[in-house]
C-alpha cells in the first residue's frame, strides 16, 4: 500500500507476543510503520513519545488494560485526536458502553480477518482529518445492564463504533452462515458415506458379523444371513456360535439345510458406535475345501484298489505307531504279496491281473477291521498295520487270511486259477523306537521266508 503523505505509524499494544508479531508482520507488509508495547502502561508511555497515527490495543493486559489506556490517551491534550481501536471479542454488549465511556474510536472483533482489519484501518485514516476538525461532543445518559451510564462522545466516534459493531455482527452472521453451510455439507458427506457403507455391506458376497465384548451379535449383513440361514432379527442380541476372541484367519464348518459348508473366517478388532467389537468376515470356501480334500485323497489312495497307496499307508501307519506308543500297545505289521501273479499277467493279460489285485484288496479289507490300515504298497504287495489290543495275534491273522482265500477260490464263477498269497507278520513292541520302515522290512523278510519253493 502507498500513502500520499507521511507513512502512518500504527502502535500495537498487545501482551501476547504471538499476536503482536502476527499483527506487526501484517501491517509492515502493507507499508505501515509499527511500534509495539506489551501492556497499557507501556503503550501510554510509548504513545507520548512516538505520537502514533493510530493505536490498536488489546483489552485484557497486565498493569493497565486497554480501556484505561484509551481513557488516558483521550484525556491527554497532545494525544486525544489519536484514534484508538479496541480489539475485543464483543461477547458482551457492555463492551460497547465501555468503549464509548473510554473514548474508543473503533472496535475490531477477535479473531479478526486480515482484510477486515486493513479495511477498518484505512477507513480510520480516511476520516482522520474530519475527526481532527473538531466535532462537538455531546453528553448523554443511558440505562443499560441495570445501571445508568454517562457517555460523552462526538458523533464521528458514535457512528464509527456503531458501524464497527454492526460490521462485526454482519461478519459473525456470515461466519455463522458459513458454518451452517459447512455443517450441512458435513451432514451430507456423512449421509453419503453411510449410504455407500450400507450398499457395500448389502451387496458384498462376504458375510460380515459384528460381535460385542459380551459375545453378542451387534450386526449381520445379508450375506451372513444366507450363510447361517438366519435373519438378522434372529441373530442380533444373541451369542455368536463361534470363537472370535483372537485376531486371525481360520476355517470353520457350518451345518445348513443343504449340508455342511466350509467358511474362511477372518477376525479383527474394530470400533462400532464407539465400542470395541470383534469384526468377523466370512467367505464360503466349500468348493475349494472339497477340491483340496479330493486332491489329498487322490494323493494317498491307490486308484485301482481304493486302498491307501504307499504314501497314504506310510502317513497313516506312522499315526498308528504314535497312538500305540501313547497307549502302551504293540503294533502288528502284515506284509503280503500274491503268489504266481506274474503268470496271471503273462497268461491272461493285465486286465485279468488288475482284477486279481482288486479281489486281493477286497479280501484283505474283509479280513481286517475298519480301524486297521490296509494299503497297496507295490505292484502285488500289500501291507496292513494294526494295533494289538489283545484281540489279534499272528496266528489268528494268518488263519483268517487263509480262510478268506479259500472262500474266494471256491467261487465257481471265478477264473480257473487260485488266488494265493504269502504273508509275513512282525510285531513291534511298544516304545521300542522301531520306525515304520523297519517294521515293514522285517515283515517283508518273514513273508519271503514263508513263500513256497519255486518249482
Amino acid at each position: 500500500m502507498t500513502f500520499s503523505g507521511s507513512v502512518p505509524v500504527v502502535q500495537i499494544v498487545e501482551d501476547s507476543l504471538t499476536q503482536a508479531k502476527r499483527l506487526e508482520r501484517l501491517l509492515r507488509s502493507h507499508g505501515y510503520e509499527v511500534t509495539v508495547a506489551r501492556n497499557g502502561a507501556l503503550g501510554l508511555e510509548m504513545a507520548g513519545k512516538v505520537k502514533p497515527t493510530v493505536v490498536i490495543t488489546d483489552v485484557m493486559m497486565p498493569e493497565m488494560d486497554g480501556y484505561e489506556m484509551c481513557r488516558k490517551i483521550k484525556d491527554d491534550p497532545e494525544l486525544k485526536d489519536t484514534p484508538v481501536v479496541i480489539l475485543t471479542s464483543l461477547s458482551d454488549p457492555g463492551d460497547v458502553i465501555k468503549g464509548l465511556q473510554c473514548g474508543a474510536d473503533n472496535f475490531l472483533t477477535k479473531p479478526y480477518q486480515d482484510e477486515h482489519l486493513l479495511r477498518r484501518l484505512q477507513h480510520i485514516l480516511t476520516n482522520l482529518d474530519l475527526r481532527r476538525s473538531g466535532q462537538a461532543q455531546m453528553s448523554v445518559e443511558v440505562f443499560f445492564g441495570g445501571e445508568y451510564h454517562k457517555l460523552t462522545a462526538d458523533r464521528i466516534q458514535i457512528v464509527d463504533l456503531l458501524l464497527s459493531t454492526f460490521e462485526a455482527a454482519v461478519m459473525q452472521n456470515s461466519q455463522l452462515q458459513k458454518l451452517s453451510g459447512d455443517y450441512r455439507n458435513a451432514l451430507d458427506d456423512v449421509k453419503r458415506v453411510q449410504a455407500n457403507f450400507q450398499t457395500i455391506m448389502e451387496t458384498t458376497g462376504d458375510g460380515v458379523v459384528v460381535v460385542d465384548d459380551a459375545g453378542l451379535v451387534r450386526y449381520v449383513n445379508p450375506a451372513a444371513e444366507l450363510l447361517f440361514e438366519s435373519s438378522s432379527s434372529e441373530m442380533i442380541g444373541k451369542p455368536f456360535s463361534y470363537d472370535v476372541d483372537e485376531d486371525g484367519d481360520w476355517e470353520i464348518s457350518i451345518k445348513t439345510s443343504k449340508g455342511e459348508i466350509y467358511v474362511d473366517m477372518r477376525v479383527v478388532g474394530s470400533n462400532w458406535d464407539g465400542d470395541l467389537v470383534r469384526l468377523a468376515t466370512l467367505r464360503d470356501i466349500s468348493e475349494t475345501v472339497c477340491l483340496r480334500k479330493r486332491l489329498e485323497e487322490e494323493a494317498t489312495t491307490d486308484a485301482l484298489t481304493g486302498l491307501y497307496n504307499r504314501r497314504g499307508f506310510m502317513t497313516m501307519g506312522q499315526r498308528i505307531i504314535e497312538v500305540a506308543d501313547e497307549r502302551g500297545l504293540d503294533v502288528l505289521c502284515v506284509f503280503a504279496d500274491l503268489d504266481g501273479f506274474k503268470r496271471v499277467n503273462d497268461d491272461f493279460g493285465h486286465d485279468e491281473g488288475d482284477k486279481v489285485l482288486k479281489e486281493a484288496a477286497e479280501a484283505l479289507e474283509d479280513v481286517f477291521r475298519e480301524s486297521d490300515i490296509v494299503g497297496r504298497v507295490g505292484g502285488d504287495e500289500f501291507a496292513v498295520i494294526l494295533l494289538d489290543d489283545g484281540q489279534d495275534c499272528e496266528e489268528s491273522i494268518k488263519r483268517r487270511i487263509d480262510e478268506k482265500l479259500e472262500s474266494v477260490n471256491r467261487n465257481p464263477e471265478r477264473c480257473p486259477y487260485p488266488m494265493l498269497m504269502s504273508v509275513g507278520i512282525h510285531r513291534r513292541k511298544s516304545g521300542s523306537g522301531s520306525s515304520l520302515s523297519d517294521l515293514m522290512i522285517r515283515a517283508d523278510k518273514k513273508m519271503y521266508s514263508s513263500k513256497p519253493p519255486r518249482p
